[in-house]
Order: C-alpha cells, then sequence, then structure tokens
C-alpha cells in the first residue's frame, strides 16, 4: 500500500474541518480530550459514511448505514439514522469479584465505583479477558425529538414517581454516590427490551444471546442491538438481515409493550412501594420488560414501559402516541 493510499484509507470517513481542528489541537499542545467508552462508540457509529471499515473474515469493524425511506411516520419523525454492523470485536475483562451486588458499568459505559469489589490479586498486572466477535444493528433517534418529550408536564411527573422509587432504592443500598441515568435512558432501554423479544422471533439467536448497548448523552440517543461468540460463529448475518426491516420488529415491540399479561397490577405499580421493593422499576415485569440478565447492560434495573407507549393506566407520558400506533 502506497503511502498516500494508507492515509486516505486511516482517514476515511472524516472531513477536512475534523481533519484539520485535530492538527490544530495537537499542534497547540493541549491534551487529549477524555471521553467514555460509549461516547467512543456513538462518535463512531454516527460519524460513519455510506460504509466504513473493510468486509473482511478477520476484521474488527465493518459497518453500513441503511436507508430510511421506508420508514412510517411514526419512525421517521423520531429516527434518523439506521446502522447495520456485519462485523464487530467486544473483550470482556474480569477486574474482581463482589458478593453481594454485581458490580457493572454506569450508563456511559465506565466501571461504576460505588460497589466495593475484591481485587483478583494484591497487585494485578493483567486481567483474564475474552475477545467476542458478532454482529449487530444500531438505531439512532432524533435528538431534539427526545428532548421535547422529556419537557412535556406529564413526562415530567413520571420521572419524578421513578426518581423517588431510585431515592428509597440509594438509602436502602447505601449508595450515596450512585446517580439517577434519567428518562431518556430508561425510556431506550425498555423499548431496548421490547425490541430483543420481537427480534429473537425471527433472527435465528435466541433471545438470551442478544444483548444491548444504550447511549445516552450530548453526542446523540441509541440503541445497539448485538451478538457475538469466540471466533468467527457469531456473525451469522440474522440481525443484519433484521436490521433491513428494523421498522416492522419495532411496530411489533411497540404493540408488545402496551398490554402485559399482569396489567392493571403491572402498569399501576410504585416504584417507592416498600411492599414490592421493585424501586428500580415502573411498568415492568416478568410478562413485558425482564429478559434474560446476559442480555441486559443493567441487570434488569430501570425499565418502564409507560414512558415507551401508553399503558392501560393512561399516563400519558410514552414517548410514541397512542393515536399514531392506532
Amino acid at each position: 500500500m502506497k503511502s498516500n493510499d494508507f492515509y486516505d484509507y486511516a482517514l476515511e470517513g472524516f472531513s477536512d474541518e475534523a481533519v484539520w481542528a485535530e492538527i490544530r489541537r495537537k499542534q497547540s499542545g493541549q491534551g487529549d480530550q477524555s471521553k467514555s467508552i460509549k461516547q467512543v462508540e456513538i462518535e463512531t457509529l454516527l460519524s460513519s459514511p455510506e460504509e466504513m471499515g473493510e468486509d473482511a473474515p478477520d476484521g474488527d469493524f465493518y459497518a453500513r448505514a441503511r436507508k430510511l425511506t421506508a420508514l412510517p411516520p411514526l419512525l421517521s419523525s423520531r429516527i434518523d439514522r439506521i446502522i447495520l454492523v456485519h462485523r464487530l470485536r467486544e473483550v470482556i475483562a474480569q477486574v474482581g469479584f463482589t458478593r453481594f451486588e454485581p458490580a457493572m458499568p454506569d450508563i456511559d459505559g465506565e466501571l461504576a465505583l460505588d460497589v466495593r469489589r475484591a481485587a483478583l490479586d494484591i497487585e494485578p498486572s493483567w486481567v483474564p479477558a475474552i475477545e467476542n466477535r458478532g454482529e449487530g444493528v444500531f438505531i439512532s433517534f432524533q435528538k431534539q425529538a427526545i428532548e421535547n418529550w422529556v419537557k412535556q408536564p406529564a413526562v415530567q411527573k413520571r420521572g419524578l414517581e421513578l426518581l423517588r422509587g431510585f431515592e428509597v432504592w440509594q438509602k436502602r443500598k447505601a449508595l450515596p454516590e450512585a446517580k439517577f441515568p434519567g428518562l431518556p435512558y430508561i425510556m431506550l432501554h425498555s423499548l431496548s427490551h421490547l425490541l430483543i423479544t420481537a427480534v429473537s422471533l425471527e433472527c435465528g439467536y435466541a433471545a438470551s444471546s442478544i444483548r444491548e448497548r444504550i447511549y445516552v448523552g450530548d453526542t446523540g440517543y441509541g440503541i445497539l442491538l448485538y451478538t457475538g461468540s469466540p471466533g468467527s460463529e457469531g456473525t451469522l448475518g440474522g440481525l443484519v438481515q433484521i436490521g433491513k426491516r428494523i421498522e416492522y420488529h419495532l411496530t411489533t415491540a411497540l404493540e408488545l409493550g402496551r398490554l402485559c399479561s399482569n396489567d392493571p397490577v403491572c402498569a399501576q405499580h410504585q416504584p417507592d412501594n416498600v411492599q414490592e421493593e421493585r424501586f428500580l422499576h415502573g411498568a415492568a415485569c416478568h410478562g413485558c420488560l425482564l429478559i434474560a440478565e446476559s442480555s441486559c447492560e443493567r441487570g434488569n434495573e430501570f425499565l418502564d414501559r409507560a414512558l415507551v407507549v401508553a399503558t392501560v393506566e393512561g399516563l400519558g407520558a410514552e414517548f410514541f402516541l397512542n393515536q399514531e400506533l392506532s
């Protein structure tokens, strides 16, 4: 590969303005900006051109954007990008042990420090890790649509109810440093669980093998459903094919969320109810939103389908309006 070809390949997908801004930053002596794992991931996905990466059998990443012309009005007013991730690489490392509370990453993908854990060694110099290869589909939601939704009075009222439950849980667990993830995260997290249930019926993967990544922040909002396993067996193409007609599965997922087999009990659950002790749940139970914990990035916590679609309780806090589903 010639030197010019190498630089063209390395800078593929970056605009001239972005490259020049990075050069200016380097020349000025400014340090590298600290970014969370998820921020880097979503920036890569959102800044991708029509095609990025190399579709090689041993490649680490290959993704293509899908056209959105076939999306119905219900979704086109809320979704701004769909990425078919043909190849991805996931590295999982074990950093310690916990006895009572699992140590999970926070919503930015960083390891939370509010749970005490035992180290693997007195002075660890390495940690065991495993590399998985797989595929996925990424859905980016319009930032303005989510921000307008959060400002609605009914949504803010529901947010206060969920916050009260979180505060009770925080005191019970003695975790003063824990932070409430916010309504956009809970809404996207709940939609992700509904979507996993819907797509698992057709994609060829078991629901327990499909995992999620929820992105919430200034960079954007999105959901990545992916699967992976050691070797090349994780890229069977099922999720990519699902992504080509994801609008059908999103509509199915929204219909699944409207009614739970445990309604009206599920829909009427109050997060701060000390008798039930489900402080991090709104309208969520094993009949609707709870899935295999190996699939969920938050251990089946911070869920409420009332923020996604209208339930029998009729709170008016849904992101997808009931009349648009009918």
